[in-house]
């Protein structure tokens, strides 16, 4: 089927899109994740309040040969997905760079979550050179003092030094990563969401990412107001102020990557948040942890030390979490798990239709396109009503 660039991409995102619909409907492997996070080892600088990760599996490592394994396998999938190295801290890794090149060498695509504490100037050059896709550090708060209470003295202007470096390189370079900071909102820095937009973008930062505090890493649903991070009454009243900021900003500039309505994140605080506004597909997402375990929300499922990640997402415990997911009531709105775009059958194909109709190509090139749509859509159906029977 030839068609222009526009029309295979609309295609492939359809296709994508129906995946993840019907393996949410039908509890059936028809899709693979859309990320993969690799937690190298729990080791971190820092032991930031809000995290607790460097209490969990301390002694656990997975190795460089491990993460070339999965790889290997990885590389062979006919799919669109990322790879997100995330730890503890990632450069307390001497192989990480071993990593990111036989990444590189297997046409993956890679992010990495870093705290900025060990990226001095050459550092900041390696990773610049070294072809992943994003480097993200963390940045919470627009203040030094509310950064450091969280993580620790000194934090601050090491996460503001590193994202200067790692800017400095890439215009040195002339290519590179796309610059991101990640923000997590809790009660101490919501007065200070916006101006965190505008130390970013004066640091060479490319793209924003807010995402909420979780109250344990254990357990993604608690979202108890008891919390110590937890924002209260007065501070959710602060927060819709600086959403209205965001948003108005976001509309003018872009740089914000907001993946659903910012004002979920005020009915998430509050507790008012259902599975109507807000839902995680199970296939989305998964994390293997640095004892090689498969993980989704739940109970790991299979281990990549003993097994190959399709036999892990292929097990009875990988469809029993799964089954947790589709059912939980209770969202916690974590950006990981969610891929808005397939929920909707009746989204999916109106947005095709929406696409192919703006899109400049000639009518016969529109007409096997929705021709081809169509026969999926089909194969589908038919697939559902098997499984009915």
């Amino acid at each position: 089927m030839q068609q222009s660039k526009g029309l295979r991409e609309y295609f492939s995102d359809f296709e994508t899109n129906l995946a993840y619909y019907f393996s949410e409907k039908l509890n059936r492997l028809l899709a693979k994740p859309r990320w993969i996070y690799i937690s190298l080892s729990h080791q971190c600088t820092y032991n930031c309040q809000m995290c607790g990760v460097v209490n969990i599996l301390k002694d656990y490592q997975i190795s460089t040969p491990e993460v070339k394994k999965i790889f290997d396998e990885i590389s062979e999938w006919d799919w669109d997905f990322t790879v997100v190295i995330t730890g503890g801290e990632p450069f307390l890794r001497r192989d990480i760079f071993e990593i990111f090149k036989y990444a590189k060498e297997k046409a993956i695509g890679i992010e990495v979550v870093s705290n900025g504490a060990l990226i001095d100037p050459p550092m900041a050059e390696k990773i610049i050179r070294s072809g992943i896709d994003n480097i993200a550090v963390s940045l919470d708060g627009a203040k030094e003092g509310t950064h450091d209470l969280i993580r620790e003295k000194g934090a601050f202007r090491k996460a503001v030094q590193a994202i200067k470096n790692l800017s400095e390189a890439k215009k040195k370079n002339g290519f590179g990563p796309q610059l991101s900071v990640w923000t997590t909102i809790m009660k101490e820095n919501i007065g200070e969401l916006f101006d965190i937009i505008g130390l970013s973008r004066s640091l060479g930062v490319e793209c924003l990412v807010y995402h909420p505090v979780i109250v344990a890493q254990e357990d993604m649903q608690n979202t108890s107001p008891h919390a110590r991070f937890w924002p209260g009454t007065k501070d959710v009243e602060t927060l819709i102020e600086q959403i209205r900021m965001i948003s108005d900003y976001q509309k003018k500039n872009g740089f914000i990557a907001f993946l659903h309505d910012p004002f979920l994140w005020v009915k998430h605080f509050r507790g008012e948040l259902t599975r109507g506004e807000w839902k995680c597909n199970p296939f989305v997402f998964i994390n293997i942890g640095p004892d090689g375990e498969v993980r989704s929300c739940g109970a790991s499922f299979g281990n990549t030390k003993n097994m190959s990640l399709g036999e892990c997402l292929d097990t009875k415990e990988a469809s029993q979490a799964r089954k947790m997911m589709r059912e939980c009531l209770k969202p916690c709105l974590q950006t990981c798990w969610a891929n808005p775009d397939a929920d909707s059958l009746s989204g999916i194909v109106d947005g095709l239709i929406q696409r192919v109709r703006n899109s400049r190509a000639d009518k016969g090139d529109k007409k096997r396109i929705l021709s081809a749509a169509l026969a999926k859509l089909a194969f589908y159906e038919e697939m559902s009503k098997e499984c009915q029977t």
